[in-house]
């Protein structure tokens, strides 16, 4: 992958901030701008940004927790499917929930995978591996339509 790969992280834990910085790196995602909003409505204001001015780069992927202030995951993965310039981008969910329910909620609305965070450091670590992946099968995807 050339240029900076930019990903979308709605966190509002800065420990588990750290960590998604430590598994992009440990999996060779080390040219990355993680652009880090900490809540639902700052997530919405950042989408907007995007969608209103096309001299900004859309993200290449969003990693969101279900769980934020001011507006859930969900809601978030509702409005960057529906976003002029995101709507093709790949959508992990981050989150501690291991909810049949919200997989499957995730799921119809156009989540590209569901990682639930683990309580070790090794299982958090694979989040890099997916999002690696993710990012392969979108490059993938241009290439194929071009």
């Amino acid at each position: 992958m050339s240029s900076p790969i930019t990903i979308l992280l709605a966190e509002d834990n800065p420990g588990d901030v750290f960590l998604v910085r430590r598994a992009l790196e440990k999996h060779g995602l080390r040219d990355v701008e993680l652009v880090v909003v900490e809540d639902g409505q700052a997530a919405f204001r950042y989408i907007e940004q995007v969608d209103a001015d096309d001299s900004l780069f859309p993200p290449d992927l969003a990693l969101l927790d279900l769980n934020l202030p001011r507006a859930t995951g969900s809601r978030i993965l509702i409005r960057i499917r529906e976003s002029r310039r995101c709507s093709a981008i790949p959508i992990i969910i981050v989150t501690s929930s291991d909810s049949p329910l919200d997989r499957a909620a995730a799921a119809q609305l156009g989540a590209t995978n569901y990682f639930q965070k683990p309580g070790d450091l090794a299982g958090f670590m694979q989040l890099g591996r997916i999002v690696r992946e993710a990012l392969d099968g979108q490059a993938a995807r241009v290439v194929a339509k071009a």
